[in-house]
């Protein structure tokens, strides 16, 4: 029988227990938090003190996480201390604190001639200079027959770029062992040109006997300026490989210049040596750059092309032209000629229903929507709103417990982390976080985005669920993060926080740190001088990794472009990700063309995708801040270009 005494004694112990578990958490973050402050302060100084300091340094912190890292900066300025580099990454092999350290460890035994010991820790690279480096070891010891190194030697140079000066020695051994063939250079004067190092190509046709070496003048004119291959006297036609300058060639020109690629292309269709597969791989690129520069020829080159060509970048292209004419009809055969596993991609099962709707077949294309409508998807929603229905979360939390969540705080990756995360340096903390992920199971990975939410690490849980590819938890996967900074901006300029959040996460999945290789900073990734019209004066670049200032301007620019853009929030999306004038270069200006047709058919891959993911983010965190506007509804009306009445 449960008594009132029982109950309360129960009440006592149960609060006891927590009381005890939350002195004992303050305590240990105390405890951490001097530890960090003494950590700063021996970092600093524990490669520049005597052996028996840094040893009495190392023991006062070895019970705190980031201790290793204080030794690997004392190894770094050590190399000679061999054995216990050794032990070192022995112990912590894989993580983000091997390489800093194997590698200059590494040459510096390559300095020393310690062969033995440099094969022996070398655990295979795509570092060039190593490679290079155990070769030449294996060669002179012989840990590897020659035939071997000879061909590990040949993929290393044929790269299209220039090697480190450690691999001279090796390819120097390679020439002299067996006399280097043409196709070999023509291979690697190919990649340079294709999309390596151009300055290569000089010293690649002193390697061509001399009457081939004319060929490395054609790759090198041709990647300079595609439109010489247009020239009537510019082939020579004596050697095979001229075909594939050519067809590099034309399909470059093809994107600069359609019409002077097609009067190219007349000119050398009908000879004997260009081969099939180079033929449909220019068909394939005329194709696809007339398609999306809205040009009538592409028709020709679409319904050319064999069926085994058709991947999903054609698909796309091949429906897009058919759209742009809003030739329904065509539409509608486009896709069900399409490969039977592109047919059931939710895109082309929602631009079959539109094909249906358009022709008058009502119930047809209404049962396609019902089925697509419950999907998180810029289709999905797009069908739901084309037949009145709400639109739909399709939320499945993630399941993991607590003992779960708290074995993983355990992981030395994770504690070394959380460090990092408490002295703001996120780069490391991140790369101990991949550590983690690339050493965990499918469920430690979901519970690592689980725990990631927890420390309100938002951009890792994100990247955690899309490294298992599990992707119904709405909440994790669109977190509400900073939300309050994100609504003072959005009333400031008057748009909606939806719409600036959906921004944030596509461009920087909440990475305050955030930056681009186009420049672009923070949050909202902003553009610096983007930044500096918004304030009207230099903006210093720091500030653009503050989350307040970045969400401000970029905010700001939104509210800009959606003025510029009539207020129109399709166009002012593309133009955040293209830019405002390249989008006005892509609107109809003597027609119009419904919304969806118009962002299907938008040249640019990536605008494209940006702006159906940002439409469909921006419905997705409508509904999760309990916003009662449907973004879709307004499109399913709407028109982009001139509309003539």
């Amino acid at each position: 029988m449960i008594t009132f005494r029982s109950l309360f004694i129960a009440t006592v112990v149960a609060s006891t227990v927590a009381s005890c578990a939350l002195t004992a958490r303050a305590a240990e973050q105390d405890t951490f938090k001097q530890q960090r402050q003494r950590f700063l302060a021996l970092e600093h100084n524990i490669d520049n003190v005597s052996r028996k300091q840094a040893e009495s340094w190392l023991a006062e912190l070895e019970d705190y996480p980031l201790q290793p890292y204080l030794r690997l900066k004392r190894l770094q300025k050590f190399l000679n201390a061999h054995d216990a580099i050794e032990t070192f990454l022995t112990e912590y092999q894989g993580t983000p604190m091997d390489w800093p350290l194997r590698k200059p460890w590494l040459l510096r035994l390559a300095e020393q001639q310690q062969a033995e010991r440099f094969l022996a820790n070398f655990p295979g690279s795509s570092d060039a200079e190593l490679k290079c480096l155990a070769l030449r070891f294996q060669l002179t010891t012989k840990a590897l027959p020659e035939a071997e190194i000879w061909q590990q030697t040949e993929e290393i140079w044929t790269e299209g770029k220039s090697q480190p000066r450690a691999c001279d020695p090796l390819f120097t051994a390679w020439r002299d062992s067996k006399p280097l063939q043409s196709e070999t250079v023509h291979r690697r004067l190919q990649l340079a040109a294709e999309g390596g190092q151009a300055q290569l190509i000089p010293y690649l046709k002193t390697l061509l006997p001399a009457n081939e070496q004319y060929l490395a003048d054609l790759w090198l004119q041709t990647r300079r300026n595609p439109a010489v291959v247009g020239r009537a006297k510019f082939f020579p036609g004596k050697h095979i490989i001229e075909r594939d300058v050519l067809a590099y060639g034309l399909k470059r020109l093809v994107w600069r210049s359609p019409d002077q690629a097609l009067a190219t292309w007349q000119r050398h269709v009908n000879d004997p040596y260009f081969t099939k597969a180079q033929r449909l791989d220019v068909q394939r690129q005329f194709a696809i750059a007339l398609a999306s520069k809205g040009d009538s020829r592409a028709d020709n080159w679409l319904t050319t092309l064999p069926a085994e060509l058709f991947d999903a970048n054609l698909a796309q292209w091949q429906v897009a032209h058919a759209l742009r004419e809003l030739d329904w009809p065509k539409v509608q055969k486009v896709i069900e000629q399409l490969p039977e596993e592109l047919q059931g991609d939710i895109n082309w099962r929602y631009w079959r229903a539109r094909a249906l709707e358009e022709q008058g077949e009502a119930e047809l294309a209404k049962a396609e929507f019902t089925a697509i409508a419950g999907q998180r998807h810029y289709y999905g929603f797009m069908a739901a709103a084309r037949i009145g229905l709400p639109p739909s979360l399709a939320h499945n939390p993630v399941k993991v417990s607590d003992e779960e969540i708290a074995q993983l705080q355990q992981h030395p990756a994770v504690q070394r982390a959380q460090q990092f995360l408490a002295l703001g340096r996120l780069t490391e903390a991140r790369r101990e976080w991949n550590h983690l992920q690339d050493t965990s199971d499918e469920q430690q990975k979901i519970t690592s985005a689980k725990l990631a939410n927890q420390l309100q690490w938002h951009e890792r849980a994100i990247f955690s669920l899309a490294d298992v590819g599990y992707w119904d938890d709405v909440e994790l996967r669109f977190p509400l993060a900073y939300q309050q900074e994100m609504q003072l901006s959005a009333d400031k300029f008057n748009i909606d926080s939806g719409w600036s959040m959906a921004i944030a996460r596509r461009e920087s999945s909440f990475m305050a740190d955030a930056y681009s290789p186009a420049g672009a900073r923070g949050l909202m990734q902003i553009m610096p001088g983007t930044a500096n019209e918004i304030a009207k004066k230099q903006v210093q670049i720091r500030q653009l990794y503050n989350p307040v200032t970045n969400i401000d301007y970029g905010t700001d620019y939104l509210n800009y472009l959606k003025q510029r853009n009539d207020g129109n929030l399709l166009k002012a999306t593309a133009a955040y990700n293209a830019g405002y004038r390249r989008v006005m270069q892509w609107i109809p200006q003597d027609y119009a063309l419904p919304a969806d047709v118009w962002v299907e058919t938008i040249p640019y891959q990536e605008t494209r995708e940006y702006v159906k993911a940002v439409m469909a983010y921006y419905q997705i965190y409508n509904i999760r801040m309990n916003v009662a506007q449907d973004v879709f509804k307004p499109l399913v009306a709407m028109k982009i270009g001139v509309v003539v009445e």
